[in-house]
């Protein structure tokens, strides 16, 4: 729609340059056809309301009228249902395709629905009696697939949480160790959120959400790490994540990475003092050195501007 406001203005602005409309009688149908345009986004919105609306009502109702059948179901029948579903939701969000922003969001949606149904069906073939590693990898390929292909913020999320406990799952199936023994699993969120953070400065991923979901996947790996008893591994992880981020930030203003290095400094350092020290000590250094990371940080980001 917003194409087509484009195009009737210039047709507009031709026909009065040539005398053939006024200026009024310009405004006058720009201003119908805005309003039109405006109606119609409100009824693209209700329309895409009353559809999730009514995915969520089926889906409750179908929840609570198998719930008595689901558990005495022979297996092959719970596999079978959940396959097809996978199947019939991505089968529908491909018809759908990525024509408009709203059949986009609605295709968005029923491919993660298949990926959880596909991991579903995946994890009722397979005893568990280890990591369910299949399951999970199985979702991750249709949903980086299809958010590969799409790129919508919705499968963005979806993929990265899918690659996220796929590579959890993995890892438990070879260490066979517990996520606070090992400090494997955090090394992997590391190297994955290294992986998207290239990605969102290479502008391969949407930036802002692939910066803040990179810079909490960073946090979330240091605090693992101290909390397991990995402290020289978190203060080595956060000594390197806090300078790229600020680097980044440095070339690309988005505030996901200034949060993300103030975050780790504050709380990395108030834990190595008071993990060295002890007493309130570390608190308060931590407070000082994220305010130095901010203040350092905004004078070397206003020189830089300067000099443009």
């Amino acid at each position: 729609m917003q194409e087509g406001s484009n195009r009737l203005r210039g047709v507009l602005q031709s026909l009065v340059s040539e005398g053939a409309l006024s200026a009024e009688q310009s405004d006058l149908v720009t201003s119908r056809f805005l309003a039109l345009d405006s109606s119609q986004s409100r009824k693209s919105i209700f329309a895409e309301i009353a559809a999730y609306l009514g995915g969520a009502f089926i889906l409750i109702a179908t929840i609570l009228l198998a719930g008595d059948y689901w558990q005495d179901a022979p297996r092959y029948i719970r596999v079978g249902s959940l396959g097809i579903l996978s199947i019939l939701l991505a089968i529908t969000a491909i018809s759908l395709g990525n024509l408009s922003a709203m059949r986009l969001r609605l295709a968005s949606v029923l491919f993660m629905g298949s990926a959880i149904a596909a991991t579903g069906s995946i994890a009722l073939t397979t005893e568990m009696d280890g990591a369910p590693w299949a399951p999970f990898s199985i979702g991750a390929a249709i949903a980086l697939t299809a958010f590969i292909k799409y790129k919508h913020e919705i499968l963005h999320i979806g993929a990265y949480g899918y690659l996220f406990i796929a590579g959890l799952m993995i890892l438990g199936e070879i260490t066979r160790n517990e996520p606070e023994v090992d400090s494997v699993y955090a090394i992997y969120w590391t190297i994955l959120a290294t992986i998207w953070l290239y990605l969102s400065w290479s502008k391969m991923v949407d930036q802002t959400l692939g910066y803040l979901i990179s810079a909490a996947t960073l946090f979330l790996s240091t605090q693992f790490l101290f909390l397991s008893d990995h402290r020289p591994i978190s203060y080595f992880v956060a000594v390197i994540a806090v300078p790229s981020l600020a680097w980044i930030y440095l070339q690309d203003r988005r505030w996901p990475l200034l949060l993300g290095a103030v975050a780790i400094t504050t709380f990395t350092m108030g834990e190595f003092v008071g993990a060295t020290l002890g007493g309130s000590l570390g608190a308060l250094l931590g407070l000082m050195a994220a305010g130095l990371t901010l203040i350092t940080t905004s004078i070397v980001a206003i020189r830089k501007a300067q000099q443009l």
